[in-house]
């Protein structure tokens, strides 16, 4: 018995120390730490342009109309309603042609009636020489008075010779306003541009100018500017007037869109970059340059300025690239 008993603790005991010895097996083994990662540093790189030589012009600009020194606006005196407009833009017309007319409905025959009436009552007095029969005669000829003038506002005649400008499209049956301007006449021998300007000295009297209308440009003299306008005592002092010189352009209505120009400015091989790269700094200018794998800051001096563009006149050279961002 003390012999079994014996075999069981040994036994026992030989089972604790194998599971001692093995039991690290139950648990999770233990994880490595992971190295810390390691930021790759891209090189930056910089959007620039490149300085270049070249021409720089500033110019002083104004864009206007063109207008006619001699411009009649033709209307009708009363309402109406349309019957034909005779004219369109483009026509050449005489003092006294009609350019056009009311619809009179029956007015004309009223019109030859009421002469006859007038001639009837004036017959009337010739013969009796009576009071009566000379108020019923000027009463018959103030009716036929108020019926030639209905008939003559009905009618619009050209008031000069001159150029059809413009010629408003009415279809028949139209009603107009008295006064609307219908058609208006202008003299196309003299035709010149107005522009109105926000700086009254930009422009100077008898000053040479280029005027462009479409791709088109004309020799032109400043004729009339604000400060004229002011000495004058004339309502329109904000705009500045131009004259064509030698040929006029070929078109046949005011209106025309046409822009005035001179040069204020101009300097040939400078070196010129895009103005909005040049930075301010209290009251600095500078703009950065890309150099030698860098990006740094370069002074400069600026020259002639225009909308879009700059000159410099010292900090940079050509071919020098300047971040653009």
């Amino acid at each position: 018995m003390n012999r079994l008993a014996s075999r069981i603790v040994s036994s026992v005991a030989a089972l604790s120390m194998v599971i001692g010895l093995s039991g690290c097996y139950f648990f999770p083994e233990e994880e490595k730490l992971l190295d810390p990662p390691v930021l790759k540093v891209e090189d930056v790189t910089y959007s620039t342009y490149k300085a270049v030589k070249k021409t720089i012009i500033n110019k002083a600009a104004a864009t206007g109309y063109c207008v006619s020194q001699k411009q009649e606006n033709c209307s009708f005196k009363a309402d109406g309603e349309i019957m034909t407009v005779h004219v369109k833009a483009g026509d050449t017309v005489k003092a006294g042609d009609l350019l056009a007319e009311y619809n009179t409905g029956d007015l004309e025959y009223s019109l030859r009636e009421q002469e006859l009436k007038v001639q009837q009552a004036q017959n009337t007095y010739n013969a009796n020489g009576s009071e009566n029969s000379r108020l019923q005669l000027e009463i018959e000829k103030n009716t036929l008075a108020k019926y030639q003038n209905q008939y003559e506002n009905s009618k619009l005649y050209a008031p000069c010779d001159g150029l059809v400008s413009f010629a408003d499209r009415l279809k028949p049956g139209t009603k107009v306003k008295a006064y609307a301007t219908v058609v208006t006449i202008i003299d196309p021998e003299v035709i010149y541009v107005k522009a109105n300007v926000n700086e009254e000295r930009k422009f100077k009297k008898g000053q040479d100018v280029t005027i462009t209308i479409g791709d088109e440009d004309y020799d032109g003299t400043i004729v009339k500017t604000p400060i004229e306008a002011k000495e004058e005592g004339d309502e329109d002092i904000t705009s500045v007037y131009a004259e064509f010189k030698g040929t006029l352009p070929s078109f046949t209505k005011v209106g025309t869109v046409a822009d005035i120009t001179y040069i204020k400015e101009q300097a040939e091989d400078a070196i010129v970059i895009p103005k909005y790269l040049i930075k301010t700094l209290a009251g600095r200018e500078y703009v950065q340059v890309f150099k030698d794998g860098e990006k740094i800051e370069v002074d400069v001096e600026t020259g002639i300025t225009n909308a879009t563009e700059v000159q410099i006149l010292s900090g940079l050279s050509e071919g020098d690239e300047v971040v653009v961002k």
